[in-house]
């Protein structure tokens, strides 16, 4: 079935927060310095906190990392490289109207509150009031539902419950070797043929 709705991640598809949020606490990275960011870390940006950080004898924990990610990190994460086109994309296949943003905040309310800056500041006026913020993306899922995000465990459930995703390529996830914008255009191009 073609996707009528699509629904964007957030944090690394539509800004590119983990780049964004190691710099915030000292690690030496570009916003667009993925090829930094060592694959077999995995999706633990405290790992790469310690490994990317300049200063060896600065170690974090997960408590000691995230206490530094304030409500201002969140709102003012930069776009993602793939962001204004993908954005594009997805508003020609389905319309403006059926193009969602998702998010799941951690427990801190000024991740949350940050988030929605994000949109209030980043996403086109006529979009800020389309988004769902919560864990459980699959929630949403149904067959005429596209997921786009960057997590491996958040596209296999929207899969399994029934909806249709793409992995955005990003270090930490299966596609890691893969070309973001690429990848993404033409599983798009496919799925809507």
């Amino acid at each position: 079935m073609t996707p009528t709705r699509i629904f964007l991640d957030l944090d690394d598809v539509c800004n590119c927060f983990t780049l964004y949020a190691l710099r915030q606490v000292g690690c030496i990275v570009g916003n667009h310095d993925y090829h930094l960011y060592n694959h077999h870390w995995g999706w633990d940006i405290v790992k790469a906190a310690n490994h990317l950080h300049p200063d060896p004898r600065r170690y974090f924990t997960k408590q000691s990392f995230w206490e530094l990610i304030k409500r201002e990190h969140w709102a003012r994460v930069p776009w993602s490289m793939e962001f204004l086109p993908l954005l594009r994309r997805c508003i020609e296949l389905v319309s403006q109207d059926n193009v969602c943003i998702l998010s799941c905040p951690t427990l801190d309310p000024d991740c949350l509150a940050g988030k929605l800056e994000w949109i209030r500041d980043f996403m086109p006026k006529d979009m800020q009031r389309q988004y769902l913020i919560g864990p459980r993306k699959h929630f949403c899922a149904s067959p005429n539902a596209l997921l786009i995000d960057d997590s491996d465990d958040n596209v296999t459930a929207f899969r399994i419950h029934g909806g249709q995703a793409i992995l955005m390529p990003r270090p930490w996830n299966s596609l890691w070797d893969r070309m973001s914008w690429r990848h993404v255009d033409g599983c798009l191009l496919s799925i809507f043929s």
